[in-house]
């Protein structure tokens, strides 16, 4: 039987197993299909609001469901979502046949292209992309080795065909991994799902808390095998009090593919967490502006000394303004809103370093922040931050849409490239529009036509540079 026969007898074994699964309905116009991944198409016309699937509670791959809650309650209870939902994994995968998810848990993906799967030479390639700062492994390794082997060595009979491996000298060698093949599946596959009442914490006012960061996790089967599209998002997977009901959002043609979406996600996320890259989600890419960079700027590009810097920085804090990092955005078309497509935090934090004193004594005053605005001074500081910014990027852009043209560069590769030069695009494009408008506005100063959002009379001297 070759590859691509065994991935498709596998995807039917799995079909008919899920369609006997108590409680579960699977709509006769749907079937599993092979898009390089499995995918879920119409084998025949699917009208808007009709019910795809169904997949009760029950069924969930999660920890109340799982036999191991049985066992470790309060330990899992205690456990961050995404942690007590590896450890399942674990679980569930060492009892092998004897799993009542076996048949789903045979058709997972055994290979990744997640970034924590990358080798160092291959993530320099993402060079100048923040996303290298997020993949987390070392903070993954941490948490395995203090919080999940000592549960899982305490308790190494529970993990079914794992316990000999658990018990080894060598323990900590095939546990690690292992949590990690698992906390891929979880990140790539796993919902949030709705938090049970008596799990629900109201606070002092009695209102309770949606942080998705607290909310249970699960893998819902079925749900997990749509594939994910930026544009042809026609699906979507809805709550209720028994089950969890895939929708159809819109009329879908016999032949067409069933799609999930992942919301607004940047391509470097979608790596990051996923694997791949889709240009549909190339509109959401973004390039993080590391605080210390504007600083950086501030100290350079301004006169203000360090005591105004950092009474300011305090300012933008007690504004709840001031973050670790700010987004840039691509843009599609003009910029027409009032900020022009920029973060209005970005905009606030450089209008703080921009105006004098009593300006900021008379805002301290009022307890209330400045309204953030595009004047010449800002303009100066985000030209400043953004090329000091594209100083990260060791390539052009030039030498990037080269490499893609060349059929020889490898998958990851190719990915890297993508992400970075997504991203020097929207430094690219950034600079060029904040280079025209400065040219705008002293035209306009020069002409004696400027407003009160051209004036740098009252600010802080800003050294500006030619244009």
């Amino acid at each position: 039987m070759t590859v691509a026969d065994r991935f498709t007898q596998d995807s039917l074994e799995f079909f008919e197993w899920l369609r006997q699964q108590p409680g579960v309905t699977i709509n006769p116009k749907i079937n599993i299909a092979d898009f390089r991944t499995r995918g879920a198409v119409a084998l025949e016309t699917i009208d808007q609001d009709e019910e795809l699937f169904s997949i009760p509670h029950t069924s969930v791959v999660s920890i109340y469901n799982s036999d191991l809650g049985r066992y470790i309650h309060d330990d899992l209870a205690e456990m961050d979502p995404w942690l007590s939902l590896v450890l399942v994994m674990i679980y569930e995968s060492g009892q092998g046949r004897a799993s009542r998810w076996w048949p789903y848990l045979t058709i997972l993906p055994s290979q990744f292209d997640t970034l924590v799967y990358w080798s160092a030479a291959e993530l320099e390639e993402l060079e100048g992309s923040a996303i290298r700062r997020k993949i987390g492994k070392d903070e993954a390794d941490a948490m395995f080795i203090s919080i999940l082997l000592p549960l899982v060595t305490a308790h190494a009979d529970l993990f079914g065909e794992y316990a000999a491996l658990i018990k080894s000298p060598d323990a900590k060698g095939f546990f690690l991994p292992l949590a990690h093949h698992m906390a891929t599946l979880v990140m790539a596959y796993a919902f949030d799902l709705e938090k049970r009442n008596n799990e629900e914490e109201a606070d002092e006012e009695g209102f309770v808390s949606d942080d998705e960061e607290t909310r249970p996790k699960g893998l819902v089967l079925l749900a997990d095998m749509l594939n994910a599209d930026g544009d042809k998002n026609n699906a979507r997977l809805f709550h209720n009090h028994t089950c969890l009901t895939m929708t159809a959002l819109e009329r879908v043609e016999t032949g067409e593919e069933i799609f999930n979406t992942y919301g607004e996600l940047p391509r470097a996320d979608l790596l990051r967490r996923y694997g791949y890259i889709n240009d549909s989600y190339k509109k959401w890419d973004v390039v993080e502006i590391d605080a210390n960079k504007i600083l950086e700027i501030i100290e350079a590009h301004t006169e203000l000394n360090e005591p105004q810097i950092i009474n300011r920085t305090a300012l933008l804090r007690e504004w709840d303004v001031w973050e670790d990092s700010f987004d840039l955005t691509r843009q599609s078309g003009s910029r027409v809103d009032l900020y022009d497509g920029f973060d209005p935090a970005l905009l606030t934090v450089l209008k703080v370093f921009t105006i004098n004193e009593a300006a900021i004594e008379r805002f301290k005053a009022a307890k209330k922040p400045l309204n953030p605005s595009i004047d010449l001074a800002t303009l100066v500081l985000l030209q400043e931050v953004t090329k000091l910014r594209q100083g990260d990027y060791i390539k052009s852009i030039a030498e990037d849409v080269k490499l893609l043209h060349d059929n020889n560069v490898p998958g990851r590769s190719r990915m890297a490239i993508e992400v970075r030069l997504g991203e020097k695009e929207i430094l690219a494009s950034t600079l060029e529009y904040v280079n025209q408008k400065t040219r705008d506005m002293l035209t306009q100063s020069n002409l004696g036509e400027g407003t009160k959002h051209t004036s740098v009379s009252n600010s802080p001297r800003v050294k500006r540079r030619k244009v």
